[in-house]
């Protein structure tokens, strides 16, 4: 079971802490502490490629871009994790969360290869631009893992080789922030149990963003 990422609910029941008191002003609403990121889902070679996987449903769900719309990225113990997307204005449909459910479902079950590459962090800047989403702390040598036609990220880790090596990806939560327009998803992966096959990092000549994505995902 998954830690809740944004911790328990408000405090219920007579005489807790934060319970409303009647003829008072509602007291504070207590939250649990957000789980401690895990290192080892983190560097785990599942984690990177269910992101992938969930960034390029969501693109196509949701209708947003690839490029910037990744806010924040949280990975828990037993391979949960939560991703935050912007540019989410409300709260997404019943039909658009269920197309989003059902495109992860089928990538997963495809069977699609990643392909991993690297390269200095100028060069990447000038063939991707916006998907070059690093810090002046990021390495000189960018590594680059691409799902074709479907994502294109920066990587710290080892991946799988390809998706159905995930086994299952499940969408466990949603919760949209209208003030900012921010949309949580929160996963879990299932892998088959296999010790699983890695991408190699590949030696070809570095593809152009075009190649990577064909139809003009950006």
């Amino acid at each position: 079971m998954c830690a809740d990422a944004d911790g328990a609910g408000p405090v219920n029941g007579a005489g807790a802490a934060g319970a409303a008191v009647r003829g008072s002003s509602p007291g504070p609403v207590l939250r649990a502490p957000s789980p401690e990121p895990s290192v080892t889902t983190a560097e785990s070679p599942y984690f990177a490629a269910a992101l992938a996987v969930i960034k390029g449903a969501a693109a196509q769900a949701l209708d947003i871009p690839l490029a910037r719309t990744t806010e924040a990225v949280k990975p828990y113990d037993d391979l949960c994790g939560r991703i935050t997307l912007n540019s989410v204005p409300s709260f997404p449909s019943k039909p658009q969360r269920t197309r989003f459910e059902r495109l992860v479902a089928e990538k997963v079950a495809e069977d699609a290869a990643f392909r991993v590459f690297s390269m200095p962090k100028a060069i990447a800047q000038d063939l991707y631009g916006d998907f070059c989403d690093f810090t002046d702390e990021s390495p000189d040598q960018l590594q680059f893992l691409s799902l074709s036609d479907w994502s294109l990220s920066v990587i710290e880790h080892p991946v799988l080789k390809s998706t159905a090596l995930l086994g299952r990806v499940e969408l466990t939560a949603f919760k949209h922030r209208n003030e900012k327009g921010h949309f949580e998803v929160s996963f879990k992966i299932h892998p088959p149990g296999a010790e699983p096959a890695l991408a190699e990092a590949s030696d070809a000549p570095l593809p152009t963003l075009a190649e990577l994505l064909p139809t003009g995902r950006d």
